[in-house]
């Protein structure tokens, strides 16, 4: 919640750096359960809740003059009988607010952490139009990865997949004011 509300303010200091009705500000998200797990014999179940969050500006033209994406990955775990095993207490980070302690890092390909790449496709959004954005070439890398960047100047940068990221500019386009 404290990062929407960052966010929020992120996007109204963007809109201000603008001529009054020049640019609009918008914010749009994307919300899945797709990681979700059962319990089973062997293993806890998992509930995830993942929220793809973009705070955009754009221009008169509708070009993107800023974004900010983060992704709050909310894991919950529970037992066979639905009892929940996860500290009900525990404070949640996004994954910008994890910085090098999300572990992606090793994963990548490129040696670059989660925030690492989501900075460079929002330095890459920057100038582009939402039609541009959403007309970006990707490849399938496997079924976890099934929109990743095939733009020259992004694949030895960005290995995510990036349509939840498209999505939540796309609506933070149609929610702009």
């Amino acid at each position: 919640m404290k990062k929407l509300i960052v966010f929020t303010l992120i996007a109204v200091l963007l809109a201000g750096c603008g001529a009054a009705g020049s640019v609009k500000t918008g914010l749009g998200h994307v919300i899945s359960i797709g990681s979700s797990k059962d319990a089973t014999a062997d293993a806890e179940g998992l509930a995830q809740v993942d929220t793809v969050m973009a705070a955009v500006t754009f221009d008169q033209a509708g070009k993107i003059l800023g974004v900010k994406i983060d992704t709050a990955q909310v894991r919950v775990n529970f037992d066979q009988n639905g009892k929940i095993t996860t500290d009900k207490n525990k404070e949640f980070e996004t994954k910008v607010e994890l910085g090098d302690a999300y572990g992606m890092i090793k994963q990548s390909g490129i040696g670059r952490e989660w925030y690492e790449q989501i900075a460079e496709l929002e330095k890459w959004m920057i100038g582009k139009t939402v039609e541009q954005v959403n007309s970006m070439k990707v490849v399938k890398k496997d079924d976890a990865h099934p929109a990743v960047p095939d733009e020259a100047d992004l694949k030895s940068k960005v290995t995510i997949s990036v349509q939840d990221y498209q999505a939540a500019v796309t609506e933070a386009f149609e929610n702009a004011k």
